[in-house]
């Protein structure tokens, strides 16, 4: 697949996209009822203007403080996204994409919604995980896609989920083979068991040896490796790493991404 896209999109060959996590919304179990959902934006504007001021090529939109996590996420959750998107779009200055945590059919409809140029989702297999079964089926989903007007939405599709193990127990290789025949997404996404844990980069350059859809590491990267990262992948998905102290829960850092970033262009300027 062509990867021209990519520096199209992001301006770059190895785009470095920085996760923005929204604090829990109504109907989640960590929702700050007192705060309300005019505490969730301000969390988040806070979170975009560290992130941009601090050079990153891209931001994902993430319910990431819903946990623990449904497989049918509640239509106020992707309205209350939609709201906080659509107020902060007058501020949004890089490329910006959207991530349902875990539901592949409303990803689209919150795409539709808010224009996202990108979605990162897992899409397709079936997985044994803290979650118990999940159960994706990548055809009714792809049908979903093009029925709310997402065609021309770039896919970030996961290959083995966080936390999650293949039921077909097929090595990463043959399912990444398989899914670009079936359905071929634009990136392929190789994970570490949780959130903010290092990858194993043979994994990355195992999927790259047998396909040639892009492939980026999408958690786990820090301002050590990011060009390590870079150099065996297409690009990276960072979180966890930006925060103050490196912490989960807390607030995007911009010092921390401009570090990051630093590395990550001069890494890309030898390049040339």
């Amino acid at each position: 697949m062509s990867k021209e896209w990519m520096k199209e999109l992001f301006g770059t060959d190895k785009p470095v996209l920085g996760m923005l996590h929204l604090m829990a919304m109504p109907t989640d179990p960590k929702y700050d009822a007192v705060g309300g959902v005019d505490a969730v934006l301000a969390r988040a504007r806070r979170d975009l203007k560290a992130l941009q001021d601090g050079g990153i090529d891209g931001i994902i939109f993430c319910n990431e403080f819903s946990i623990p996590y449904t497989n049918d996420v509640r239509p106020v959750t992707i309205a209350t996204m939609a709201r906080i998107i659509g107020e902060l779009m007058t501020d949004i200055r890089v490329p910006f994409g959207v991530d349902v945590a875990v539901d592949a059919y409303k990803v689209f409809d919150l795409a539709a919604a808010v224009g996202a140029k990108f979605v990162r989702e897992t899409f397709f297999g079936a997985y044994a995980g803290d979650y118990g079964i999940q159960n994706l089926n990548v055809g009714e989903i792809e049908r979903h896609r093009y029925e709310v007007g997402c065609k021309g939405v770039r896919t970030l599709a996961t290959l083995v989920p966080e936390s999650g193990v293949p039921l077909g127990n097929r090595p990463i290789e043959d399912i990444a083979k398989s899914i670009n025949h079936n359905w071929n997404p634009d990136v392929l996404l190789v994970y570490g068991l949780a959130a903010g844990t290092a990858i194993d980069n043979n994994l990355i350059t195992k999927v790259k040896a047998v396909v040639d859809t892009p492939v980026f590491a999408s958690n786990g990267v820090t301002e050590d490796t990011v060009v390590d990262t870079l150099k065996i992948s297409d690009g990276c998905v960072v979180a966890t790493w930006m925060k103050y102290d490196g912490k989960f829960y807390n607030e995007t850092d911009v010092d921390r991404v401009s570090r990051l970033m630093k590395r990550a262009r001069e890494y890309r300027e030898s390049l040339v």
